[in-house]
């Protein structure tokens, strides 16, 4: 009877062991994905000049950097009234390529 008691706290142990350390593993590969994420959206402001807002997901915002100049040029867009193609179309003209 102990046995038993013994052996299945010790199988629930083991299950709990594991269970941390599956998620360890995931929170380890989240974070690595996450600065993978950051540094390439780094790269693509440095490329483009363009610094999106990430925070409000209802538009299409952000901020286009022209270092050369020290401007700052901040464009949002509503989604809802043009599509996507038109609104890249205005930001390539922002950036001047």
């Amino acid at each position: 009877m102990i046995n038993t008691v013994i052996t299945n706290e010790i199988g629930d142990l083991e299950h709990q062991r594991v269970s941390v350390e599956e998620r360890r593993q995931l929170l380890k590969k989240l974070e690595q994905e996450e600065l993978r994420t950051q540094m390439k959206l780094s790269m693509y402001a440095s490329v483009s000049s363009i610094i999106p807002n990430l925070e409000d997901h209802s538009k299409i915002s952000g901020h286009v950097v022209q270092r050369d100049k020290k401007v700052v040029e901040m464009f949002e867009f509503d989604p809802l009234k043009a599509t996507s193609f038109d609104y890249c179309n205005s930001i390539w003209k922002m950036v001047g390529l």
